[in-house]
């Protein structure tokens, strides 16, 4: 992954209110700039914090640079059946990783059954690439993820925002 700019970090996490007990979930291969900054909103406001790492060297290099007490770190596959120990119970899953055009209809699924209703999914795409965000926008939309938008504040990436709407899907 490209390296993300950090001020722009902190504008994307704005979006973020300040309720108790919110949960967080990032799935990365290689970034250490959003983690960190997640790390660092979990920790200010008592949040929780799972990092989902598919990559299993950059697992070893960051397994333990983050508290215990407000984040955790595992490894992941995206063809596991489950992503977290627990379903529903994300606010916001940041996708940093690349997943595969042949498992983005099984991740949308498995994420899907991890988040609380009304939870948003945050996407990095490569910038201006409409193939793959209209394949992404099909998917999220057939595994009923609503109010789906676009933000443009990255230079190397376009941040695709959905929201696991009450009631749909089971």
């Amino acid at each position: 992954m490209k390296n993300l700019e950090l001020k722009k970090i902190e504008q994307l996490l704005s979006i973020i209110p300040n309720h108790p007990a919110t949960q967080i979930m990032h799935i990365t291969q290689s970034d250490k700039d959003l983690s960190t900054a997640l790390e660092t909103l979990v920790t200010q406001r008592d949040y929780t914090l799972l990092i989902n790492v598919i990559d299993d060297d950059f697992y070893d290099e960051i397994k333990e640079n983050y508290s215990a007490d407000a984040c955790s770190v595992k490894k992941m596959k995206f063809e596991q059946r489950r992503y977290a120990t627990m379903a529903k119970l994300f606010d916001y899953v940041f996708v940093t990783a690349d997943i595969p055009n042949e498992l983005q209809n099984q991740f949308a699924k498995t994420i899907h059954g991890h988040m609380k209703n009304a939870g948003n999914i945050i996407l990095f795409l490569e910038k201006n690439n409409l193939k793959v965000l209209d394949r992404w926008q099909q998917v999220l939309e057939e595994n009923y993820f609503v109010a789906t938008n676009t933000i443009d504040m990255f230079e190397e990436y376009e941040i695709l925002i959905s929201k696991k709407m009450h009631g749909w899907g089971g």
